[in-house]
């Protein structure tokens, strides 16, 4: 399975390379037919302005289109909550394998730990993989890896991003969230 999402990744970048080749030929030819002396000079500056269009639109469908897949799998996330259980909050994991080694923050990573009210939710993509309730839950920080315990059993282990925060947060939070468990 790994081959197959990483042959996806290189092809995706082989397109994306082409795509910015083609464009980056489209700017550099207004030099090229400069070269005449028959061309005006708003023929140029058209040109520049038609290259400056080109490339935003590039940009801002690619920007587009991954906003839009974007709320998309947050809705089906959304759409996967009982009747009376909502977010708390989501973190970004990684498999430990896996962890960036610089810039967490920028690393795309489909995997996400979302708690709820009611329980944790491990989704990868738009695809729930988990989901546990409070009750029987063990989480447990072993250096920066979160081991997640259901009932004894080891579920998970993940490098949790944490942008402004550490560890503790969130054990102190799942403490909490153990010992006032909604009503029914």
């Amino acid at each position: 399975m790994a081959d197959g999402v990483g042959a996806e990744a290189a092809l995706r970048i082989r397109r994306q390379r082409r795509v910015y080749g083609a464009l980056g030929l489209v700017a550099v030819a207004p030099p090229a037919l400069e070269l005449y002396e028959d061309v005006s000079w708003a023929f140029g500056l058209w040109w520049a302005l038609g290259t400056v269009l080109v490339f935003s639109v590039a940009f801002g469908a690619r920007q587009v289109r991954k906003g839009a897949e974007t709320g998309r799998v947050v809705a089906v996330r959304d759409e996967g909550l009982p009747a009376g259980e909502y977010t708390l909050t989501d973190y970004k994991v990684f498999l430990p394998f896996d962890r960036p080694k610089s810039s967490p923050e920028r690393a795309e990573s489909p995997l996400l730990l979302r708690f709820t009210n009611r329980g944790i939710q491990h989704w990868d993509g738009d695809t729930l993989r988990w989901s546990h309730p409070w009750a029987g839950l063990r989480l447990v920080f072993e250096d920066e890896v979160l081991l997640v315990h259901h009932e004894e059993r080891l579920v998970a282990r993940f490098w949790v991003f944490i942008p402004f925060g550490t560890p503790d947060e969130i054990l102190l939070a799942v403490d909490r969230l153990q010992r006032h468990r909604p009503r029914r």
